[in-house]
């Protein structure tokens, strides 16, 4: 029998170390370096068509609030509690302060079941075109790199960050499509701001307005604006009712007395960068929640959602605190002890945090429907209690700003907006006035125990679906 070829050892020319077959894996090897190095440049070169642009890279820069609103659950009727099922609904918002970056604030809070986000964007206002935008100025926002999300009910979101020009003291318009019914949406019920709803169909990437034929005066699911960007210092949150909510100023005017503190911080060098949330609401009471009377859409208490609406906002130094008016004049009222007790509750709440709070006396309402001269005996009081508080970083008084000299129950007539308690756009510049920006700055009287101010809890790491109530 004849052998067959010996197998060689390694090393020499017939083994598996050879050189014939060192120079054949050497070039296979170069090969697929060079197609994977070619097919990596053809993908960084032609995205496919439509993509989302990437999430910027991660950056370690914080985030700060330019505009916020509060969430309320549905009214007992209409659009909120009808909800909304593919349609499109379109809302403009107006920022404090600019930034190179974006992320929006989305909530289910008040949702008896999942809410699906189809698509949502981001883009400049057109000057003189209500529902248009800036033609390229849209810009897609996702969700963990996803179109689209669910989110729980009870729950909101973060989206990803977005790379966007955003521009101080002007208007962004959101749009978010939702392709299945909502159900009763959580909202907020008086915007001052013109928001438009589509006919069926996802229209959130348009630019033009025909497909948006019905107005509303709310706003639906978004809550908040985060931006990041130089120059920016810090968060002031406003905690209020429809005075903060700005009802009597003009509509898709930017009068609330926010827009023009923001505006003022902005004109002075020791304050530019601050952002100014507005988390007031019409009707809203420091301990009671709308839920206990005809009008859910009051929302929950300002003890209540204070974690919410303050402390879980991105890069917040400074609270102020001005309600109480509600609790005097509506039924069951409370007393004004119970006022100052909540007020003082939540001052220690902040401090915990790190955050200063500044306190704004209640401003005169007599000739209201609701006044009495339980309520008014009920305002004197806390207004005295107030300015002669140390629980406080800063007292304003916003009764001296507003009420008439010759009669100091009642506002000044050129700052009435024609019910006696709410302002016009000039009453609610006074109150802004009024404000002295050095009470907006510095440290808070309390000592931080917990979180320090600014730093975001878990709840705002981006992600498809994240609880924040």
């Amino acid at each position: 029998m004849t052998a067959g070829p010996k197998r060689g050892r390694p090393g020499t020319p017939g083994g598996p170390g050879g050189p014939g077959l060192l120079a054949l894996r050497r070039s296979l090897a170069a090969l697929v370096c060079a197609l994977s190095l070619a097919l990596a440049g053809t993908l960084l070169l032609a995205p496919p068509a439509g993509a989302a642009a990437r999430p910027p890279a991660p950056d370690s820069s914080p985030w700060y609030g330019t505009w916020g609103t509060a969430p309320a659950p549905a009214a007992p009727d209409g659009i909120s509690q009808e909800g909304l099922e593919d349609r499109t609904v379109r809302m403009v918002v107006h920022t404090s302060v600019g930034g190179d970056e974006l992320r929006l604030r989305l909530s289910n809070a008040y949702g008896t079941g999942p809410l699906d986000i189809g698509r949502a964007t981001v883009a400049r206002s057109r000057p003189g075109s209500p529902g248009a935008v800036e033609p390229g100025s849209v810009r897609r926002v996702t969700f963990g790199g996803a179109a689209g999300t669910t989110v729980a009910a009870g729950a909101g979101t973060l989206t990803d960050p977005v790379g966007f020009d955003v521009p101080a003291d002007a208007d962004l318009v959101v749009s978010l499509y939702l392709p299945r019914a909502t159900g009763p949406a959580t909202w907020h019920w008086l915007a001052q701001q013109t928001s438009y709803v589509s006919e069926p169909g996802d229209h959130a990437a348009e630019e033009g307005a025909a497909a948006f034929t019905r107005t509303e005066t709310s706003w639906f699911f978004l809550t908040g604006v985060d931006v990041r960007g130089p120059g920016l210092r810090g968060t002031v949150v406003a905690l209020g009712d429809s005075q903060t909510d700005g009802v009597g100023s003009t509509p898709d005017g930017s009068a609330r007395w926010t827009d023009a503190l923001a505006r003022r911080l902005a004109a002075d060098p020791a304050t530019r960068g601050t952002g100014v949330l507005n988390k007031g609401i019409g009707g809203n009471r420091v301990l009671r929640d709308g839920t206990e009377t005809d009008r859910p859409q009051r929302g929950t208490s300002a003890v209540g959602r204070l974690e919410r609406d303050v402390l879980r906002q991105s890069g917040v130094r400074t609270a102020v605190l001005y309600e109480g008016i509600n609790d005097l004049q509506l039924e069951p009222r409370a007393s004004a002890q119970e006022v100052l007790d909540g007020l003082r509750g939540m001052a220690r709440r902040l401090h915990e945090r790190g955050i200063r709070v500044v306190v704004a006396t209640l401003t005169p309402f007599e000739g209201s429907p609701l006044w009495s001269p339980e309520a008014e005996r009920g305002r004197a009081e806390v207004n005295a209690a107030l300015r002669a508080s140390t629980e406080f970083d800063a007292v304003v008084d916003f009764d001296a700003a507003v009420r008439d000299p010759a009669d100091p129950s009642r506002v000044r007539p050129e700052y009435d907006a024609g019910d006696h308690i709410h302002l016009n756009d000039a009453g609610y510049r006074a109150l802004a006035a009024a404000v002295p920006t050095d009470a907006l700055t510095g440290e808070p009287a309390g000592q931080p125990t917990g979180e320090p101010a600014g730093q975001p809890t878990g709840e705002l790491v981006p992600g498809p679906e994240r609880r924040l109530s």
